[in-house]
């Protein structure tokens, strides 16, 4: 394991505790590539790992976990229900079908993918179908994805268990201050993702950026993979390639000062590279 990597933890409100750092999936498909690149995460010292039921690669992991060759329990393993099962009897049977489909006793984590519904009280049906699963032991953490404030106060006013995570877009570009101050106040772990924008060139080739990154030695993702965490966020990078797994989680040998901060902060324009949930008002 790498020794500058990103080992310290973040705890949830429900007393568990995750990495500053995922690995995700999205795209990969192929089972050797998806294999090659868990083998990489893990070896430089990724362990919280995020897939979808909209990704298509859940059954991989049935044949992929058993080749990692570490402790199931120091896995932290991410799934998320779709749209089209956002009812509470479809979100039982997701779950129960992720858990055959990955082969495992209990997911780490699952999240409600979108806010979106066909009715409003399906989302609130959706949160006590989760509720009880992890009644039921069959997930540890619940949390959701792409929700406003607006949505995240729905699921808190009709909750027993709070959400634990919210997993949005993040990164230099595009930064929802309302949202992820509103998850910070609630004791909500906001994670990123797209968090290189992927590699938007306005972002890549970003001239403040790129001149903090000539001055501390290190390369423009890693620059803004520490902002990331420096906001208190845990980012997911993505990667196939093994140098750049690496490059992405290696990232404890430096800190960005208040000034370099502020000036990465000021470049949030509202780009957005994936789906907006301000589209859902409800």
């Amino acid at each position: 394991m790498n020794k500058n990597s990103i080992q310290k933890k973040i705890q949830l409100n429900n007393g568990k505790e995750i990495p500053y750092i995922g690995f995700g999936t999205y795209q990969i498909r192929k089972i050797n590539e998806l294999e090659k690149s868990l083998k990489s995460a893990i070896k430089y010292g990724y362990r919280l790992i995020d897939t979808a039921v909209m990704y298509g690669n859940e059954h991989l992991f049935s044949k992929i976990i058993p080749k990692l060759n570490i402790p199931r329990e120091e896995l932290i393993i991410t799934t998320k229900i779709l749209p089209s099962d956002m009812t509470y009897e479809r979100t039982k049977q997701s779950i129960n079908d992720s858990l055959k489909k990955m082969n495992l006793k209990k997911i780490d984590i699952v999240l409600i993918h979108w806010p979106e519904v066909q009715k409003l009280n399906d989302r609130i049906m959706v949160w006590k179908a989760l509720e009880e699963c992890v009644e039921e032991g069959k997930i540890d953490t619940i949390g959701v994805s792409n929700f406003l404030k607006n949505h995240l106060e729905q699921i808190l006013n009709n909750c027993k268990i709070k959400p634990a995570i919210n997993q949005i877009e993040v990164h230099p570009l595009y930064y929802d201050k309302e949202t992820i101050e509103f998850c910070h106040q609630n004791n909500i772990v906001v994670e990123a993702y797209c968090p290189l924008a992927e590699f938007d060139d306005k972002l890549i080739k970003n001239k403040v950026i790129n001149d903090i990154a000539k001055k501390k030695n290190k390369k423009v993702p890693q620059i803004v993979l520490k902002w990331i965490i420096q906001h208190n966020i845990i980012p997911l990078p993505k990667s196939v390639h093994d140098e750049y797994i690496k490059d992405n989680i290696y990232l404890d040998d430096f800190v960005l000062n208040e000034e370099e901060m502020k000036n990465i902060d000021n470049l949030n324009i509202g780009y957005k590279i994936d789906w907006d949930p301000r589209a859902i008002k409800n």
